[in-house]
């Protein structure tokens, strides 16, 4: 794998792609030094999160050469794996929307340490990631869980969290097809572990907002796939993936969503979903 051919796989708007390949040019042989360092650190103060935005996008870049040796070592195939990447492009793309400028959000370096660690897999429409079942008691994001949750799904026990990128094709048959595929999927490359659930933390499961929506709502014909076992006031998440960091007001362009949104902030929170296997 060359860098050549990962830039073009990447499929960049042509602004990032001339931004990301000039930075890689600036930086000559700094890049490989970056590379190295970029996720050293701990409680996810990593080294590259300390750089500008467009040296992270460009090492980022870089590093996904390396990676798809790695997960192609497990015997991943193509697709799957420039799928998986491509969140890299998601998140260039929104950055680039929200500035005129190539690069990437700390939070996007310390969300993209699960492709460093070769560990999370987009497969059709969503994202999904081998993951011990874990319940949510901070104060950030304190979650009120059903009484048998941990009855159902002790503590640890191995699951499938899936996650919904920003504008994931939500069609039921989409969603079903991914979920199939991630059956067989897991099971021919971690045949050991008996998965017990796919999990998903989202605000796309708060039930209040949920049964505002119509019912042939995507979003709502998603949810209504998951049993919900946990819920959370903390409204953060669906802000931030309504207005992605804007002045939050209404426009000619706004969604049903936004608008209720604004109108009625008390729908929108975050919830707890599984699909037991």
């Amino acid at each position: 794998m060359t860098l050549h051919t990962m830039l073009s796989e990447l499929h960049y708007r042509d602004q990032i792609q001339e931004a990301v390949q000039k930075e890689i040019n600036r930086l000559g042989d700094t890049v490989e030094v970056l590379a190295d360092k970029a996720y050293q650190g701990e409680d996810f103060q990593f080294f590259l999160c300390d750089q500008v935005p467009a040296v992270r996008l460009a090492v980022i870049t870089c590093l996904l050469v390396e990676k798809y040796e790695e997960y192609r070592a497990r015997g991943i195939s193509d697709s799957i794996i420039f799928d998986t990447f491509q969140d890299v492009t998601l998140r260039a793309e929104i950055y680039f929307q929200k500035t005129g400028r190539a690069g990437l959000e700390k939070d996007d370096v310390i969300w993209f340490r699960h492709i460093m660690n070769a560990e999370i897999f987009k497969i059709g429409s969503l994202q999904f990631q081998p993951f011990q079942m874990v319940y949510l008691d901070d104060d950030y994001f304190y979650m009120i869980y059903s009484t048998n949750a941990q009855e159902l799904l002790p503590c640890g026990c191995p699951v499938l969290n899936c996650h919904v990128q920003r504008g994931a094709d939500l069609h039921i048959e989409a969603v079903e097809d991914s979920f199939q595929r991630a059956k067989k999927f897991f099971a021919q490359i971690d045949p050991e572990t008996e998965y017990k659930a796919f999990l998903c933390y989202s605000w796309l499961l708060y039930p209040p907002m949920i049964k505002a929506l119509s019912p042939s709502s995507h979003i709502r014909q998603f949810a209504e796939k998951f049993q919900i076992i946990g819920t959370s006031r903390n409204s953060d998440q669906a802000m931030e993936n309504l207005f992605s960091g804007k002045e939050k007001r209404l426009t000619p362009d706004s969604t049903s969503l936004q608008r209720m949104a604004l109108k009625q902030e008390e729908r929108f929170g975050f919830g707890c979903g599984v699909i037991l296997l």
